[in-house]
């Protein structure tokens, strides 16, 4: 006997509306109780930056109107959701909806800052800049950061609803484009995805998105 579906997943959305961990521990509570076994536990969006970064403390202290889950928290619920036969699969969502991400570093936008939490739903413009090494560079160190904490082998990137305002406007981001023969934007980002790929792969992780 085995079940139809292998992936019987769950999403929640903190990152837009926070919850507390008693609240997670109540989801995946009823979800060993309906037999779901994957939770999408989506912790970054334009509303809020809801994991605790040790490396770069301004993601979540700038980012999350001091609502986060420490990294103590997150290694709980991956444990718990783990005695209930469960995986926790998180979602840092990447390069669109990133404007929690760029409160504290807009040095990784795509467009000069300052940037603001955002309190209003919607399809907003900032993003991270998919032309330049540092870029990168700050992924590797915190896509290493998050799979210590986050065991399963997959992680989801997001990857949706990227505006490409900012792209547009860059003559520098123009000049990668021409250089390095990407004809539109969502060859850009796809650019982006593949580099993006190669870490989360050194790392361990499968890409979702």
């Amino acid at each position: 006997d085995r079940p139809r579906f292998p992936w019987r997943g769950l999403h929640v959305d903190p990152a837009r509306h926070f919850m507390p961990v008693a609240a997670i521990e109540r989801v995946l509570d009823g979800m060993a109780a309906t037999k779901l076994n994957v939770l999408h536990w989506h912790l970054t969006d334009d509303q809020g930056f809801r994991a605790e970064s040790r490396l770069y403390p301004r993601l979540h202290t700038l980012g999350s109107d001091g609502e986060y889950y420490t990294q103590q928290q997150m290694r709980h619920v991956v444990a718990y959701a783990r005695a209930r036969g469960i995986r926790v699969v998180p979602e840092f969502d990447m390069p669109g909806h990133v404007t929690a991400w760029l409160v504290g570093h807009p040095e990784l936008a795509a467009a000069p800052g300052p940037y603001a939490i955002e309190r209003r739903w919607g399809i907003f413009e900032p993003t991270l800049d998919p032309t330049r090494e540092e870029v990168y560079r700050f992924l590797d160190r915190f896509v290493g950061e998050m799979a210590a904490i986050f065991t399963d082998p997959c992680l989801h990137i997001g990857g949706d609803e990227v505006k490409s305002t900012q792209w547009d406007a860059s003559p520098a981001i123009a000049a990668f484009r021409r250089e390095h023969g990407l004809e539109s934007n969502e060859a850009l980002q796809t650019h982006f995805n593949r580099r993006l790929m190669k870490i989360l792969a050194k790392h361990g992780k499968a890409t979702v998105g």
